[in-house]
């Protein structure tokens, strides 16, 4: 088991598939495309994000391409959604800004819309904040979401995260309109 004094020595947190019952997390490829772009066009996947919705399969494939990028540097790791029974990708989590000396991570994520509401989220957010406290010896995990997103905060709620506080007028939409972000964070000692 590495910890996080030895991922300042490791090349990057480990590409590794994490598997369940329900749901599984495969390191992002290309592989899954497709799905990734099925739900990466969908409106209100993007009502609490400050991008435009995907219009085609490039945009969705460069995006794509600088997650599976962003997994092969030392501070990030992202992971495809999928259902344990087809392999169907229906989101994305990941770990990234990886702090070593203070064995912190932020954990990031999305999942289709078509499939909110299903425990999904809570299975794989689960997955990975087992992950990251038990193989990456995670002290500290946190989590940003719009404060208008309050499936988003009562989901990390549920799961132990605690609100630190208001990041006022932190997130800008393409329209220009800014809105406030709220910092959650949950502590191995709180597990």
């Amino acid at each position: 088991m590495q910890t996080a004094t030895d991922l300042a020595y490791a090349r990057e947190i480990p590409t590794v598939p994490i598997n369940g019952p329900f749901v599984s997390l495969l390191p992002v490829s290309m592989e899954g495309l497709q799905e990734f772009h099925e739900y990466s066009i969908l409106p209100q996947f993007y009502a609490h994000l400050e991008y435009p919705p995907f219009e085609t399969i490039d945009e969705s494939q460069r995006y794509l391409e600088a997650l599976i990028h962003r997994s092969y540097a030392p501070e990030a790791q992202y992971w495809f959604v999928c259902l344990s029974e087809s392999n169907k990708v229906v989101g994305t989590f990941g770990l990234h800004n990886l702090d070593i000396r203070r064995a912190s991570v932020e954990m990031g994520y999305g999942i289709s819309p078509a499939y909110w509401g299903r425990g999904i989220f809570t299975t794989a957010a689960r997955m990975v904040v087992y992950y990251a406290f038990e193989h990456l010896s995670i002290h500290r995990i946190t989590a940003k979401t719009s404060a208008r997103n309050l499936a988003s905060i009562r989901g990390l709620e549920k799961l132990g995260f605690e609100t630190e506080g208001v990041m006022r007028n932190f997130y800008r939409t393409y329209k220009g309109e800014w809105f406030d972000a709220v910092l959650l964070s949950k502590l191995k000692v709180d597990e």
